[in-house]
């Protein structure tokens, strides 16, 4: 027997949760769905307002604890509630330790992506030497709790709360990213290099053939430049790299997705302009440079990739 769609919703398991607003992230699925991350000490979910309930996330801030009675579980996605039609929000006056009784993850960051669509990638090595690539990160949530401070900067150690990416495709690194509580402390001049070369892999082929779809490698590059076309299309600033691997294997044309580089070169070329391009090249010689490379999603629709995806550089480390 088929039941209407409203009486599937009904019949849905109701739940009741408690807990502190730790961030109120953008549209998604539509205009009409909003979401929060709320979270108790023990732990988080993600709260969707749907149609009419998006209207009552303009009175909830951050630092807010709610209390959300007949939302219903999401049907994919784990730690996900709907907050329909059905459901009962509240402000209550509580002290609740957020994420008091979960561990915690120190990330020391080695890339932070330039952002696409207000998205912006962030990836880094744990504290057991893991690469992780955070999901679900928006332009807002690289400074912490709306301040001046950076939840990520590379070379620097942050707090952060993850948990598994159940997005379409997951990629062994990804993980679905919480909450984070800013940086812990900055990497000297002596600890960056150490930790760059203790977790140097000897060539492009040792990263994406060993399954891992991050790495880091020390290139030989024999050009830098800016490819401001694409497809007959001016697509704005894009900067590529021509190098060759630990192994002498040659790579062209790879897209350069680094923030701070991009701040950097265009720093670099208003300082000099006469022959920048050949003083930028110089310069990256002269100095030991690591890129921190990545692969970018397999669902585009193209075939015959050689890694199975798009190759990039996703972060740009000078010493």
């Amino acid at each position: 027997m088929l039941f209407p769609r409203t009486v599937i919703k009904i019949l849905m398991p109701s739940v009741t949760f408690v807990g502190k607003v730790l961030r109120a992230l953008p549209s998604a699925g539509g205009e009409g769905v909003r979401s929060l991350i709320l979270a108790n000490e023990c732990g988080y979910v993600r709260a969707f307002f749907r149609d009419e309930k998006v209207e009552l996330l303009d009175g909830i801030n951050v630092g807010d604890v709610l209390l959300i009675e007949n939302a219903y579980v999401g049907k994919k996605a784990t730690k996900t509630i709907r907050v329909g039609k059905y459901a009962k929000v509240k402000k209550l006056d509580l002290d609740v330790k957020a994420l008091r009784d979960v561990r915690a993850t120190y990330i020391t960051t080695l890339a932070v992506a330039r952002p696409e669509s207000n998205h912006v990638c962030v990836a880094g090595i744990d504290e057991h030497g893991n690469w992780l690539r955070l999901q679900s990160i928006y332009e807002e949530d690289i400074f912490s709790h709306g301040g001046s401070e950076p939840n990520f900067r590379n070379f620097y150690v942050s707090k952060v709360y993850v948990d598994e990416w159940h997005g379409r495709n997951p990629r062994l690194e990804d993980r679905f990213f919480i909450f984070g509580e800013g940086v812990v402390r900055e990497l000297n001049d002596e600890e960056k290099k150490k930790f760059l070369e203790e977790h140097l892999d000897r060539s492009v082929d040792a990263v994406f053939k060993s399954g891992r779809t991050l790495g880091l490698i020390k290139p030989k590059i024999l050009r830098a430049y800016e490819d401001r076309r694409r497809g007959g299309r001016s697509y704005g600033q894009y900067i590529k790299f021509d190098f060759r691997d630990g192994t002498g294997r040659l790579f062209r044309r790879w897209s350069c997705r680094c923030l701070a580089f991009y701040d950097f070169w265009n720093d670099f070329k208003r300082q000099k302009r006469l022959f920048f391009g050949y003083r930028m090249l110089r310069f990256l010689r002269k100095h030991d440079v690591y890129f921190c490379i990545g692969l970018t999603h397999s669902d585009y629709g193209f075939k015959n990739l050689e890694y199975g995806a798009f190759p990039m550089v996703v972060g740009v480390h000078v010493i």
